[in-house]
């Protein structure tokens, strides 16, 4: 492999002054690549911290990670892509993992590898992968994300023809990444490896602050593409929406340690469905199950 590798990082960015510095270093093990940041209309020392540990800075007015990624990506000159978020990290081996496994498949859009999470305390543990495969039929059905933007390398070229796709793309403001794998699935395949490729802060993004917002447009962009590709899929109804958001509130605030939050979202979850948290239980205990007889 040649000294420089051919990848670019492109790092939305808000606000993110006390996290863009150690985002920037986790890609210095990534020999040679690009570090594009996106300032995205921050109010803080951003693009100065930024420019200061070496990435390319670009600054617009406010308007979204979605937007951010976009501006980045026309700059970017690189044939392979990760997007990174300002307060994530590149974990380089397994990085190289997926660059190598593009390299080897010429088919295929998406390299992914495995994420670590990071508790609000530090902790981390190697999260449970979800997918078995990953192809737009399979999102569509589970209906969520297979990880975050930073576990995958992704082919240039296929971005490109994912924007090209005859079906219409959304405009959202949350759930802007699980779209973007929908579509980058049908313009290529995409391959998983089991190297850990990212650190991801849980509990921190946007959708964690706005869960029935973020809950929302996800069902949107499913509700879309099921109609646009024949793929039959049930939608969440309005009681099991609000019980996932206040689901996922409560487990944000138990994660950060308020716990009279965690009770109160706790019992609106209960109270907006009860089967629906009785199904997750039920999912859970069978993902045990399966997880043990393959142990």
């Amino acid at each position: 492999m040649s000294s420089a590798i051919d990848v670019a990082v492109i790092i939305p960015a808000y606000n993110s002054e006390h996290t863009i510095e150690r985002a920037i270093q986790s890609c210095h093990g990534l020999q040679g690549c690009t570090v594009i940041v996106v300032d995205d209309g921050s109010q803080d020392q951003t693009a100065t911290v930024a420019r200061a540990c070496g990435a390319d800075v670009i600054s617009q007015k406010n308007a979204g990670a979605s937007a951010a990624r976009s501006t980045g990506l026309r700059t970017a000159s690189r044939d392979f892509i990760v997007f990174l978020d300002a307060d994530d990290e590149l974990i380089a081996p397994g990085v190289l993992e997926s660059l190598s496994l593009l390299r080897r498949h010429p088919s295929a859009s998406v390299a992914a590898g495995r994420v670590i999470g990071v508790l609000p305390n530090g902790t981390e543990r190697l999260l449970d992968r979800s997918y078995e495969r990953v192809d737009a039929d399979e999102l569509i059905i589970k209906g969520f994300g297979a990880w975050p933007p930073a576990a995958s390398v992704i082919r240039r070229n296929s971005l490109q023809s994912a924007a090209r796709l005859s079906i219409p793309s959304l405009q959202t403001r949350y759930a802007e990444d699980y779209e973007m794998l929908i579509r980058l699935s049908l313009s290529g395949d995409v391959i998983m490896h089991e190297h850990p490729t990212t650190r991801y802060r849980l509990f921190a993004g946007k959708s964690s602050k706005a869960p029935v917002e973020a809950i929302r447009d996800k069902e949107r962009i499913r509700l879309h593409y099921s109609l646009q590709l024949g793929v039959p899929a049930r939608l969440m109804t309005d009681a099991e929406l609000r019980a996932a958001a206040s689901m996922r509130a409560a487990r944000s605030a138990a994660a950060n340690g308020e716990w009279a939050w965690t009770v109160v979202w706790a019992m609106r979850t209960m109270a907006a469905s009860p089967s629906f948290i009785i199904g997750k239980l039920l999912d859970r205990a069978r993902s045990s199950s399966v997880s043990s007889a393959k142990a």
